[in-house]
């Protein structure tokens, strides 16, 4: 059969019927012009047999596609088909390959993206303060050492130079947190097809800040009257400083002072309301406040600018809870950090090292001292009862917190007023 019969001024004469038309070009390939109501195209196909069946190879459509180019796909196809390869087939097949791969390279992510996905999925609906947390870390400790990476590349050795960071800075129980945080990253990436490994997997907590033990510091009398001593003279604002004797006071947690309102303070009944959103526990709490906490509230109010009790540098939100820790901390360490307060070891104590949140512990130590019951102490602090006695003992004993958080008030207006 005769082949290349056509010419481009062939195809430039052609016109559009009323019915579609098909004319071949010979060896195979045939020239599709549609209607005129249906655009006119005119479309070039090879068509052919293969396993007793006839198909259609689409050799583009003119004059995108020159008659010369139609020719050269057609022999393409053609030589195809005399290897027994369905050119059809193979075209699909191609398509998809290139789908998927454009697919994949629409899923690859950067360690920045693949946080930033963890953050919408999961963060947001599931931590209680929505990724807050995760983030400060991830931003502080991760972001400038793998962020930029392909999530896809990232491997052990780069897992354990962000943790190493960590470690050069002592900050063992951080890189404990960072670690977890990094191994919840990557198996979110692994269930959303972001990562195909676990890069976290070959480093434990033995490899990173080592095992940790629980917290039992807690300050004695002599330290309380110690720190008293110190305090005045740290440099610490005012209004920090009635804070963290608010905490000892009230054995609150640093994170419940900072959100608390000036409206969930009730001067009349002498209490203190945490509602449930600002617990940790996610149960409401009510505080008796003592004369010697109203006295720290007394201090915070002289320096009152908006709704919190410790507004931030912006009066619509709070002060940073890590604020209070941050300068409790820049006061302990033996040296000072660059840009940070000079008065480091302004309130190391004797008994060593301490936190805002041994404070609450403090408290509950003390109480116990002063022969507060356990059960009265552990609802001071707004502890869930485990087990069966979360069952049948369901009192708030009110009257005995009042008693209890007074009795302490009073024990520490002794401490404070005495001398060291």
């Amino acid at each position: 059969m005769a082949e290349n019969k056509f010419t481009d001024k062939t195809l430039r004469a052609l016109k559009p019927a009323e019915r579609e038309q098909s004319i071949g070009d010979g060896g195979g390939l045939w020239i599709r012009i549609l209607p005129a109501d249906k655009g006119g195209t005119v479309n070039f196909y090879y068509r052919f047999q293969i396993n007793d069946k006839e198909r259609r190879y689409n050799c583009g459509s003119y004059p995108d596609t020159s008659l010369a180019d139609a020719r050269k796909k057609r022999n393409t196809a053609r030589a195809l088909v005399e290897q027994g390869i369905d050119p059809v087939e193979q075209a699909a097949e191609a398509k998809a390959s290139t789908e998927a791969a454009l697919a994949a390279q629409r899923l690859e992510k950067t360690v920045d993206g693949l946080f930033q996905d963890w953050e919408r999925v999961y963060l947001t609906a599931h931590h209680k303060d929505g990724g807050a947390f995760a983030k400060a870390a991830y931003d502080l400790d991760v972001k400038q050492t793998i962020g930029s990476m392909r999530a896809r590349e990232v491997r052990l050795p780069h897992i354990i130079q962000v943790i190493d960071g960590l470690l050069d800075r002592g900050v063992r129980r951080k890189a404990n947190m960072v670690l977890s945080l990094l191994r919840q990253m990557f198996r979110h990436g692994l269930g959303r097809g972001i990562v195909d490994t676990d890069p976290t997997l070959g480093i434990s907590k033995k490899q990173a800040g080592g095992k940790e033990t629980p917290v039992e510091r807690n300050l004695s009398e002599l330290e309380i009257k110690e720190l008293n001593g110190k305090i005045n003279q740290s440099g610490l604002h005012p209004k920090m400083v009635a804070a963290l004797w608010l905490i000892l006071a009230t054995g609150a947690r640093v994170g419940e002072v900072i959100k608390a309102s000036w409206s969930d303070i009730d001067l009349t009944q002498k209490t203190w309301h945490i509602p449930a959103a600002h617990s940790k526990n996610g149960r409401e709490h009510t505080i008796h406040l003592s004369d010697f906490a109203l006295l720290q509230i007394s201090g915070l109010a002289e320096y009152r600018s908006s709704v919190y009790l410790l507004s931030g540098a912006k009066p619509e939100v709070p002060l940073s809870e890590k604020t209070i820790s941050k300068a409790v901390r820049d006061r302990i360490r033996a040296v000072p950090l660059k840009g940070r307060t000079q008065r480091s070891g302004a309130l190391m104590l004797t008994g060593g090292e301490w936190s805002p949140h041994d404070l609450r512990r403090t408290m509950a130590s003390r109480m116990g001292d002063l022969g507060v019951a356990p059960h009265v102490i552990e609802r001071c602090l707004n502890h869930i009862q485990q087990g069966i006695v979360a069952v049948y003992q369901r009192q708030e004993y009110l009257t005995e917190r009042q008693a209890a958080f007074d009795l302490w008030g009073q024990r520490l207006t002794a401490l404070l007023q005495a001398k060291v």
